[in-house]
C-alpha cells in the first residue's frame, strides 16, 4: 500500500473512533436510555375529574345578553348535564351541555355569549373543564347569595365523587417567562 492509502484509513479509524465515542457519551448523559425528553424540575398534581353532572337554572335578567343563576343541582351522570333557561318572555328552554359544548346551531341561544359565560363559572364548567379544581362559582354570576352558597357546598359533593388521577407538571423554575431571573430590558 501506498503511504496516501495508509494515511487515509488512519484518518477514517480515528474519524470513526472519535464519532463512536461521541455518540457513547451523548448516550449515557441521556439518563434511562429510552430517548425520551426529561422535565428536570417538575411537580407531581392531582387531577380531580367531575364524574356526576350538573341541572344549571339560569334566569334572564335584562333583554339580551345578561343571566344570572338562580339553582344548582347535582345529577348521577356528567354526560346528561344540562342548563334550564327561563327567558323574560316566559319561554323555559332545556339544553345540552353537550350541544353547547359543540356550538350546536340547534338553539336560540348560540349567538349569546352571556350564557356560556355564567355556565363557565358555575358548577356547570364541570362539565368542560377536566380539572375540577378549576370550578370555581363565582359569586357575581349568581342571582342571590343563597344560590352561590348551594353551589359552593355542591362542589365539595362533586370533587367526593369525582375521579382522580396524578400527572406531572413543569416545576416552580421551569414556568413563566424568565422565572428565577431578571430578564427586564434596559433603553428604548
Amino acid at each position: 500500500m501506498n503511504k496516501k492509502m495508509m494515511t487515509g484509513l488512519a484518518f477514517s479509524r480515528k474519524l470513526m473512533l472519535t464519532a463512536a465515542l461521541g455518540s457513547s457519551i451523548l448516550l449515557t448523559s441521556c439518563g434511562d436510555n429510552d430517548g425520551s425528553p426529561r422535565i428536570k424540575d417538575s411537580e407531581e398534581k392531582t387531577i380531580y375529574e367531575a364524574t356526576k353532572g350538573t341541572v344549571t337554572e339560569v334566569e334572564e335578567i335584562e333583554p339580551g345578553d345578561d343571566y344570572k343563576i338562580i339553582d344548582e343541582r347535582i345529577i348521577d351522570k356528567k354526560e346528561n348535564s344540562i342548563a334550564i333557561v327561563h327567558g323574560l318572555d316566559g319561554q323555559i328552554d332545556t339544553l345540552s351541555l353537550a350541544k353547547i359544548d359543540n356550538n350546536s346551531n340547534e338553539t336560540r341561544y348560540r349567538n349569546r355569549s352571556g350564557l356560556r359565560t355564567i355556565l363557565y363559572y358555575s358548577l356547570a364548567s364541570s362539565y368542560f373543564n377536566r380539572n375540577l379544581s378549576n370550578v370555581t362559582p363565582n359569586s357575581s354570576y349568581y342571582k342571590n347569595s343563597t344560590a352561590y352558597n348551594k353551589s359552593t357546598d355542591l362542589k365539595n359533593d362533586l370533587k367526593s365523587s369525582a375521579t382522580s388521577r396524578k400527572i406531572r407538571v413543569a416545576g416552580a423554575s421551569s414556568k413563566g417567562y424568565g422565572s428565577g431571573r431578571s430578564f427586564r430590558s434596559f433603553g428604548g
